[in-house]
């Protein structure tokens, strides 16, 4: 079989606020773990490629199959490359976070699209193509298909068992030279996760649905090696680590930390945390690897609509823990969600305060926006016009302007 996995023309960068460019990680997973059929990912988003030059490859290549990763902000432009890619001849898959959570909606989207994954794909995804070319009509666990008018919607949502089973990507042909992100210090720049998996229940968060909430790991061999395959071949020197929760394990981390300090790689890295986990040890230990930044959600200054919202921690312990990492020379980007359950003028004054108590390297409000699978979008929600629990997304975008105007971090439009 010939497959195409295609990240289209502004995938990535039209949905950043800076335009940040980032390998489709997802695709590459799985056609590193996809043998005995000839498997390309074409990053068009990162080759700054238009459409028609696209659409030419497409046809050049003549896919038997043509693969795109779905989120809840992109569904227009998957609707577009899964009509192109159908136009071409090409049995259309869809997986990727929306795909995993509302594969009805994904189907709805475009009758282009004939199969829908749920969850993890390194494995299932092999099956799936020796089933096509052997035209066996039978169903593989977390498939959804279109079969002529009818949906047939597979309830599991895939998950691998153990990360040790399948094998991390080293990127390729991708061009790397052109990923970047504003938390990166130099370039090139990739993403890697070394986890898969979050325990905790936050409200507004769906990666328990698609991910699980038990904690996976790729081996720490493995992941080594894959760095420093990735920093010897294509001279990367700076890593996105992109678990959910890079502190989630300690044992795991420190036995990371000490191996990237022993491999002794001029590299650099950032990555997601929750302050509450951080203490001296792990600061210690992260910036001695070569840690330069965490990501930090506090989400809100106010510890009635953290309560709110499951975020199971306290304004007090947020602080220390950002606190501990400034200490340690280790900057915070430090990002605040606008129009939460019970948001008011007066909450977000408390996020504002707490931003200028804290005084981030980096700093991010954001509107909240239900995502689909999460347990607030599970929730029948008051609306008021558009808006959330009665607040409008004019009055929410007044207070995410005044919130970055107040600490002089710029404008909604300009970004933090």
């Amino acid at each position: 079989m010939r497959v195409l996995l295609i990240q289209p023309p502004g995938l990535c960068s039209d949905f950043t606020r800076n335009g940040s460019l980032y390998p489709p990680l997802g695709l590459l997973q799985i056609a590193a773990n996809t043998k005995n059929h000839l498997v390309e990912v074409l990053d068009a988003d990162g080759l700054r490629w238009d459409n028609e030059t696209t659409k030419n490859y497409i046809a050049d290549f003549h896919p038997d199959v043509v693969g795109l990763s779905s989120t809840a902000y992109t569904l227009e432009m998957v609707k577009e490359w899964a009509d192109i890619s159908k136009s071409a001849g090409a049995i259309v898959v869809v997986g990727g976070p929306q795909a995993t959570v509302d594969p009805v909606g994904v189907f709805n989207v475009t009758s282009s699209i004939d199969y829908v994954f749920r969850g993890e794909a390194e494995q299932h995804f092999q099956f799936f193509l020796d089933s096509l070319e052997q035209k066996k009509d039978h169903i593989i666990s977390g498939i959804s298909q279109r079969r002529k008018n009818e949906l047939s919607i597979d309830p599991l949502i895939h998950q691998i068992s153990e990360l040790s089973d399948i094998t991390m990507s080293r990127y390729g042909k991708m061009p790397i030279g052109n990923y970047w992100c504003p938390d990166s210090t130099a370039s090139p720049m990739v993403t890697i996760a070394t986890t898969r998996g979050c325990p905790h229940k936050c409200g507004f968060c769906s990666s328990p649905i698609v991910s699980g909430r038990k904690i996976r790991r790729f081996s720490i061999n493995e992941i080594i090696s894959t760095i420093e395959y990735v920093s010897t071949k294509h001279g990367v020197r700076q890593f996105s680590f992109v678990d959910d929760v890079l502190t989630i394990n300690r044992k795991h981390l420190f036995q990371l930390c000490a191996s990237l300090k022993k491999i002794s790689l001029d590299i650099s890295f950032f990555g997601n945390a929750r302050a509450d986990q951080i203490d001296e040890e792990i600061a210690t230990s992260l910036k001695s690897a070569g840690c330069h930044q965490l990501y930090l959600g506090f989400e809100s200054g106010s510890q009635d609509i953290l309560d709110s919202v499951s975020k199971g921690t306290s304004i007090e312990k947020l602080v220390y823990g950002a606190e501990v990492l400034r200490k340690a020379g280790i900057g915070r980007s430090i990002g605040f969600i606008i129009g939460l359950p019970g948001e008011s003028e007066e909450t977000v004054r408390k996020s504002i305060q707490l931003a200028k108590r804290i005084k981030p390297e980096r700093l991010q409000f954001t509107k909240f926006t239900p995502l689909p699978g999460s347990p607030l979008a599970n929730k029948k929600l008051s609306t008021n016009h558009g808006g959330f629990h009665g607040k409008t997304y004019d009055q929410i975008d007044r207070w995410v302007d005044m919130a970055y105007a107040e600490c002089g971090y710029g404008s909604l439009e300009n970004g933090a």
